[in-house]
């Protein structure tokens, strides 16, 4: 009766644990962002050949489970109000500046309006962005005027004088009412516009703008003019779109287009560390530490920051070179923590494609001998090293409750003997009977003792091994989350601790 109930609670424990692995269900297709991971402030054009030698095998190798965001969602979802700092003017960026404004006022000579507009449009944000770059001066902030009041010009020949208003009224946030557009440079209709937005900014109330920064304390710039140190709020502003950007030591924020309507107060909150780090290029986007330590360090909470401007983005995939490794991390956007790594020496010429593999293996989560399971219940040695386990110990209980009926059988053996000899009522026969049913319950015992040794022994060692093929399967197919050194003012560092649904455990990453 004892083995068929220990039994049967075995064979129920085991049903209980299995079910976890059966009841997990296929996801549903995982929406990926593809960045380039850049060592330092430059562009490594190794990295933009394996981004995009990755993209064309990820898009080939895909059979229906992700989707690749496109570069250019990418950009105008992220770049929506915000635009990267050059990290200093040089005669190069200068000269690429110029060749943008000429090729815009070409277009406009020749009455292109719809061709002017949009290389002006282009222009104009590079110039804004080079503004708040070291070494702008009074010669670049006349030229960002030209270049504003002809594209005003381009939008009144393709009869739009709405959208140049909305240029004007940036020309009198950025310059003030005294901005120079005379008709002794430009066309009459064209000034006439802009003096009836002036003369209607004049009159409306002013707005302000509260600015609060994650960590506190950076220093506000609005319009090239320091305002104060974060929180703060900058009030008395004329309507209109200005340009602000904060600063904390060696840290610069992306250049922001902040909107201040008449009489209102504007609210904005700039995370200083994740746009310190953010790279926003014409075609692509990415996240710039100066080594791969700092990459380990920051890759996983600025990637999370990065995915979130993104709408349905599940995964954040960073990819870059660092000494002559390509570098993979996958970071869950939903689980705000990097779940892969990988990294693969590379050639110093070429494009290694067994690289390439290695870093869509890690992307499609194939690098665990084709489980594609993500959490640490998928693990299939790890169920049955545990199921066994469980077996051995209930075998194990089995034999100890065997153990306990023959000590108990024996000592009845014991009395029995002694009950005879004090009656004097001696019977060789009987009390060789006894004799010998004391030896086979003795014999009992030990071979009991023995089978319960080994199986509440070896069901130990058994869950012991399930553990670990569970936890070495979760830092295979998913990376345990990284604890991150808080920066001063800066809560939002460590993430979230991981939750295997026994505990809460911490676990910091390792080295690649």
């Amino acid at each position: 009766m004892v083995r068929t109930a220990v039994l049967l609670i075995t064979a129920m424990a085991l049903s209980a644990i299995a079910q976890p692995a059966l009841a997990a269900a296929p996801e549903l297709e995982r929406t990926v962002v593809l960045v380039e991971l850049r060592n330092g402030p430059d562009a490594s054009s190794l990295t933009v050949d394996y981004l995009k030698e990755i993209r064309k095998s990820f898009q080939t190798q895909n059979k229906g489970d992700f989707i690749l965001v496109k570069d250019a969602t990418v950009i105008e979802k992220v770049g929506a109000n915000r635009q990267q700092v050059p990290p200093a003017l040089t005669a190069e960026r200068l000269a690429t500046l110029d060749e943008a404004k000429k090729k815009g006022v070409a277009y406009l000579d020749q009455a292109d309006a719809a061709n002017a507009v949009k290389a002006l449009r282009s222009a104009e944000s590079k110039f804004r962005a080079a503004l708040a770059a070291p070494g702008a001066n009074d010669a670049l902030r006349k030229s960002y005027l030209d270049l504003l009041a002809k594209l005003a010009t381009a939008y009144v020949i393709s009869k739009d004088p709405d959208a140049a208003a909305e240029v004007f009224r940036t020309v009198v946030t950025a310059f003030g009412p005294s901005a120079p557009v005379t008709d002794d440079h430009y066309r009459p209709d064209v000034v006439e516009i802009f003096q009836r937005v002036l003369k209607e900014m004049k009159k409306l109330p002013h707005g302000s703008i509260d600015v609060s920064s994650t960590p506190l304390g950076a220093k506000v710039i609005l319009g090239g003019i320091a305002r104060g140190r974060t929180p703060s709020q900058v009030s008395d502003l004329i309507p209109g779109n200005y340009s602000l950007r904060l600063q904390r030591g060696a840290n610069t924020s992306m250049l922001h287009r902040v909107r201040v309507d008449a009489g209102k107060a504007s609210k904005i909150h700039i995370d200083l560390q994740f746009e310190s780090h953010l790279v926003l290029e014409d075609t692509h986007a990415g996240l710039s530490y100066k080594d791969l330590e700092a990459a380990k360090q920051r890759a996983a909470l600025d990637a999370v920051s990065l995915g979130r401007l993104v709408e349905g983005a599940n995964l954040v995939v960073a990819v870059g070179v660092f000494d002559r490794k390509l570098v993979t991390f996958v970071i869950d956007v939903n689980k705000s923590r990097s779940v892969r790594r990988s990294s693969s020496r590379i050639p110093q010429v070429g494009i290694s494609k067994r690289a390439v593999t290695r870093s869509i293996d890690t992307i499609m989560n194939r690098s665990i001998g084709g489980s594609d399971g993500q959490a640490w219940y998928t693990s299939v040695p790890g169920w049955a090293a545990t199921g066994a386990g469980v077996v051995s110990l209930g075998v194990g209980l089995a034999f100890v409750s065997y153990l306990d009926q023959s000590s108990i059988t024996v000592h009845h053996c014991v009395d029995a003997k002694n009950s005879c000899a004090e009656s004097e009522k001696k019977d060789p026969a009987l009390q060789n009977q006894i004799n010998a049913a004391k030896q086979t319950y003795k014999d009992e015992i030990g071979t009991n003792s023995t089978i319960s040794g080994i199986g509440l022994g070896l069901g130990t060692i058994l869950i012991g091994a399930g553990a670990y093929l569970f936890y070495r399967h979760m830092n295979s197919s998913e990376m345990a989350a990284m604890r991150y050194a808080p920066a001063p003012g800066d809560p939002t560092s460590v993430l979230p601790p991981m939750n295997f649904g026994f505990a809460r455990t911490q676990f910091s990453a390792g080295g690649l």
